[in-house]
């Protein structure tokens, strides 16, 4: 039987017993706020209050608090529980009474079964800085390994024994070939007499570099000794400009290549040239406008072995006059100054360059320089003598007049200086 209440029921202090808090397995939809119920569900079994918006569990998962070791409990039943640690014991901790005036780390001492304060010094190497623990300066006793043996290798040596730790030890370099060792440096041997800007080499006598006879001072390398200097492979100048300041030069080559990076058709001279200091220099080159070869100030030859020359070779001979200089000439330049003939021109204006017509004239250019000159014409074929008008117009051409009509290559024209005018008997 259900009784309902229109109004609060007060007890008065009295217990309820034998009281269900509504049991039911189906949460109330709505409920007034501290109303109550005990849900029955089998995986629930939990009391909830409405809170005046939502239903919460008030049943808690602590049914009961126990003391333990090192905890104490108050006021459990009915209110507050209050929870006391002693000490902050853990499991069997005794409670320690006194705190350590300096800063340390309690603990459990398994061992002893008790509870303890850890104190870290320096004097161990662990000290505890604010709330940091960490190492100090260690001792060298407090260290397995309390010294340090050094063993000396390639080219050192070291003091023989371990040394302690805190100690020293001594490593010695040894002065090899080309090092020195001097009071707080190892250096090259021989290094106070290097020279700035100079190339070295190797002194084996005395395992030592030394300097060489090159220097290089960014601008000029110059091998300063007064020792031969040898080349045993070929030398390569790329230079544009080689002076060589020496009174001797012996060149094993039979032909020295001048201009010999000329690589197109032939258009520069090409020759010696001797310094003469304050007077003029003189050279000996080839002419290449000319096609000859050309001396200044004179050539000398002492004497001419026998030469086999043809008559169209040309030969040196040499001038008994003041000048006593060596002339190159045809043997027809020779027949000239003895006064016979030097020109033999067939008078055909057609494969001629010296030899023009007009008409029945021929003029022939001869070159002689004067007009001293013996004029002969032959028949091309008989050879017989032909008088022909000859006129002498400069020192360099004659003029051959025919008095009927010529056919080019008919004639031939023969010229020869005769030599300077002899006026020296005029008068007698």
């Amino acid at each position: 039987m259900a009784i309902l209440y229109k109004s609060n029921i007060d007890l008065g202090g009295l217990q309820l017993l034998n009281a269900a808090i509504h049991p039911t397995d189906t949460q109330p939809s709505t409920g007034t706020e501290g109303q109550i119920y005990f849900n029955t569900t089998a995986n629930n079994k939990k009391l909830y209050v409405y809170d005046g918006t939502s239903w919460i569990d008030v049943t808690g998962d602590v049914r009961s608090i126990t003391a333990g070791t090192g905890i104490s409990v108050t006021d459990g039943s009915g209110g507050d529980a209050t929870v006391s640690f002693s000490h902050l014991g853990l499991e069997t901790l005794t409670a320690i009474s006194g705190e350590s005036a300096i800063d340390s780390i309690f603990f459990y001492d398994v061992s002893s079964s008790t509870s303890a304060y850890l104190t870290c010094s320096t004097a161990t190497g662990i000290a505890i800085d604010g709330t940091s623990l960490k190492l100090a300066s260690i001792p060298n006793a407090s260290l397995t390994n309390s010294s340090i043996t050094v063993t000396g290798g390639a080219g050192l040596t070291a003091t023989a024994g371990a040394t302690s730790l805190g100690g020293s030890t001594t490593i010695d370099v040894g002065a090899g070939t080309g090092i020195a060792v001097e009071t707080n440096a190892v250096a090259l041997k021989n290094h106070a007499s290097l020279s700035d800007d100079t190339l070295l080499m190797w002194d084996d006598t005395n395992g030592q570099l030394i300097d060489s006879p090159l220097s290089d001072d960014g601008t000029n390398v110059t091998v300063g000794s007064s020792r031969n200097l040898v080349i045993s492979g070929n030398l390569t100048v790329q230079g544009s400009t080689t002076t060589v300041d020496s009174n001797t030069v012996n060149i094993g080559d039979n032909i020295i290549v001048l201009n010999a990076d000329e690589t197109l058709a032939a258009s520069q001279d090409a020759g010696i040239e001797i310094e003469r200091g304050t007077d003029t220099n003189k050279k000996l080159y080839w002419d290449e406008t000319n096609d000859i070869w050309r001396t200044e100030g004179g050539l000398w030859v002492g004497s001419f072995g026998t030469q086999t020359v043809t008559s169209q070779s040309y030969v040196v001979f040499q001038d008994t006059g003041l000048t006593q200089e060596m002339k190159r000439g045809s043997v027809a330049d020779i027949g000239a100054a003895l006064g016979v003939g030097s020109h033999s021109i067939l008078l055909n204006a057609i494969t001629r360059d010296n030899v023009s017509k007009s008409g029945n004239t021929y003029t022939v250019t001869h070159s002689l320089g004067s007009k001293l000159v013996n004029v002969q014409v032959v028949d091309a074929t008989s050879y017989e003598t032909v008088f022909v008008e000859v006129a002498r117009t400069t020192t360099n051409a004659i003029e051959v007049r025919f008095a009927d009509t010529v056919d080019n290559g008919d004639y031939i024209c023969m010229t020869s200086l005769v030599g300077a005018l002899d006026i020296s008997n005029i008068g007698n």
